[in-house]
């Protein structure tokens, strides 16, 4: 195995678990550069241990809307074996039972559609510190997804730099023009 290659799997092993012991047997390399290894390349096991977790929270945990499919697919089983039901057969106390329980997890996955605000034509900082104060609730209320808000975000603190700079721009041309007046 190449260097690199090594290397790379030791993160691989580390991210996963590994013992130093189990690691310098699989890639025949000591203890001693394992634990080196583990100081040089800390940020990349991590980073690699962080992914695994997110894949297997993924793969376990679905997302909001699968989990709103899935139990829209569910009640709806429900309802079509409570539509042909003779109650005289099914313990229709259990059926109903479960119709309302899977209704009320359907209502806590809803968020209502709101309207983020919308920035006006002509808009300063003080307007985008109120974008990024609705967003803030909008995540907080569950109206917006941790990964709306990061996009949101990244979006609005653009647009604070770029005003910024545009404001910056404007104010040294004011003074180039007042430095030069008096030339």
């Amino acid at each position: 195995m190449k260097p690199q290659e090594t290397r790379n799997e030791f993160i691989r092993l580390r991210a996963e678990g590994k013992s130093y012991s189990d690691i310098a047997a699989a890639l025949e390399i000591s203890k001693d550069t394992c634990s080196k290894w583990e100081r040089e390349l800390k940020e990349q096991i991590s980073q690699l241990k962080s992914e695994q977790l997110n894949e297997l929270y993924n793969s376990y945990y679905m997302t909001r809307e699968a989990r709103i499919k899935k139990l829209g697919d569910t009640l709806n089983n429900i309802n079509t074996v409570l539509d042909g039901a003779d109650f005289k057969e099914i313990p229709s106390e259990k059926l109903l039972d479960f119709k309302l329980k899977y209704t009320e997890a359907l209502k806590e996955e809803y968020i209502p559609a709101s309207s983020p605000r919308q920035l006006p034509v002509n808009f300063d900082a003080n307007d985008l510190l109120v974008i990024l104060g609705d967003l803030l609730n909008r995540v907080r209320s569950g109206e917006a997804t941790i990964e709306q808000a990061s996009k949101e975000s990244l979006i609005i603190s653009n647009l604070l730099k770029a005003y910024d700079t545009v404001e910056l721009k404007a104010k040294l041309d004011t003074l180039e023009a007042i430095v030069g007046g008096r030339k």
